[in-house]
């Protein structure tokens, strides 16, 4: 009865070990953050590890750009700042689960499937309104309403 006893406290305590290590590594991972920068220091990105854009600083320098360009900009410093904080995940939970680190890296990514675009996406054209004296007209307001030409139903 004593050696079940002993392997069952070994196992508990193995699993409070696991457990204790695994908010540690919740601890550290809440606390990565990518940053980059673009070459002419116009845009500056910092993302969480799952790609979440934390904050977005333009200088004067960004305003230099066309719209197209400064949207590519953004793009790509984006995509650098997330490819730095995935390289610190993994150098952050390979020590950590050593094995099981790419099985670990596999379910982190399986609930993100963002795919940033390498080239800005075209704008719907803007919708087109009719010109005001081509609007439709309210129909009249006859003198034979029930509410004095006030109902909510028109």
């Amino acid at each position: 009865m004593s050696d079940r006893r002993a392997h069952l406290e070994e196992k508990i305590r193995a699993f409070q070990e696991q457990a204790a290590r695994a908010g540690q590594l919740k601890d550290k991972i809440s606390e990565l953050r990518g940053q980059a920068r673009s070459g002419d220091g116009a845009v500056t990105v910092t993302v969480a590890p799952s790609g979440a854009v934390l904050g977005l600083q333009l200088s004067p320098t960004a305003m230099k750009y066309s719209h197209t360009q400064l949207q590519q900009e953004i793009l790509a410093t984006i995509r650098a700042a997330t490819q730095q904080a995935a390289q610190m995940l993994q150098d952050t939970v390979t020590p950590v689960l050593g094995d099981q680190a790419e099985r670990f890296k596999d379910a982190f990514n399986a609930h993100s499937n963002v795919m940033m675009p390498e080239a800005p996406q075209p704008v719907a054209p803007p919708v087109s309104h009719p010109a005001p004296g081509n609007r439709p007209r309210p129909a009249p307001v006859s003198e034979d309403d029930d509410f004095g030409g006030n109902s909510i139903l028109r």
